[in-house]
């Protein structure tokens, strides 16, 4: 009588304690460390107030490629250069490429591991026969149960690492371009401000020349002469100083793009002012 309850007792015991394991998974499962992220609110506007009630909304800054922004043509191809030789956006696309490949092991972690291992033996016999075993079988490595969250948080982070990086490879992008504009603004200025300098230079130097001759036919004094000459030498310095930044803009410019300014054809860049001799003019 006895061992008949017992034996009724014991399934209904085994029962019982598989439900509670299956429930105390599910409470394991449900506890979770990761903190809820709430976003604080901005303290301006999201958008700047309509300046006038029947303007429309145009397409965004960021929307709008930058080919519609710098229309000359020089300068477009100066810009295709630098995006394809740069080396800080070169360093930008691999730490892009690192965090991907980052996201993509975090996300695998999620899943378990599994082996398959296939292995055949072949023996002599003793009845003088060849005896064959064949074993094939599945293994499961390496495989965590995310109970509290943490391979879960691990690939959010690997996640928001790599839209991170993605959005610097953007900022970095944005910044060569408009880096490479300027650049060239400043380079088509320098060329303006020589040929003024130049100019002037030329125009000083024919004033001395007719300062000379008065000074030598007694009609200006030394002092009328001498005044147009440091007019002159003025003129030298400015117009070596324009050479300079001329320079300093190209090799800014080379840095940029990546290459040589030689190797970028001679259409791409307004033609250097020829460097006139100033030999009165002290180095530096």
């Amino acid at each position: 009588m006895l061992n008949v309850q017992s034996g009724h007792q014991r399934p209904r015991q085994e029962l019982r304690g598989h439900w509670l394991a299956a429930l105390a998974a599910m409470l394991l499962a449900g506890c979770s460390f990761i903190p809820v992220y709430e976003r604080p609110a901005a303290p301006v506007a999201n958008g700047y107030p309509a300046l006038n009630a029947s303007t429309s909304a145009g397409p965004a800054a960021a929307s709008v490629p930058w080919q519609q922004f710098f229309t000359d043509v020089r300068l477009q191809r100066l810009i295709t250069m630098a995006l394809a030789h740069n080396r800080d956006l070169r360093v930008a696309v691999l730490n892009i490429e690192q965090s991907r490949a980052q996201f993509q092991i975090s996300r695998a972690a999620q899943l378990p591991a599994v082996n398959g291992l296939v292995s055949g033996a072949r023996t002599p016999a003793a009845n003088g026969g060849i005896s064959s075993v064949y074993t094939a079988g599945l293994q499961v490595t390496a495989y965590e149960l995310d109970f509290f969250g943490r391979v879960a948080s691990l690939e959010s982070q690997a996640l928001a690492q790599y839209l991170a990086t993605e959005e610097g490879r953007k900022t970095t992008q944005i910044s060569l371009i408009a880096q490479v504009a300027n650049n060239y603004l400043a380079i088509l200025a320098d060329e303006e401000l020589l040929d003024i300098t130049r100019r002037t230079l030329g125009t000083r130097e024919e004033s001395l020349k007719l300062a000379k001759l008065r000074f030598d036919n007694g009609v200006t004094s030394e002092l009328d002469y001498r005044q147009v000459e440091s007019l002159l030498e003025a003129a030298k310095v400015a117009y070596a100083q324009q050479q300079r930044q001329r320079l300093l803009d190209d090799n800014a410019l080379t840095l940029l793009v990546g290459q040589p300014l030689s190797t970028l054809g001679a259409d791409l860049l307004p033609a250097s002012t020829a460097l006139m001799p100033l030999g009165g003019v002290a180095a530096g």
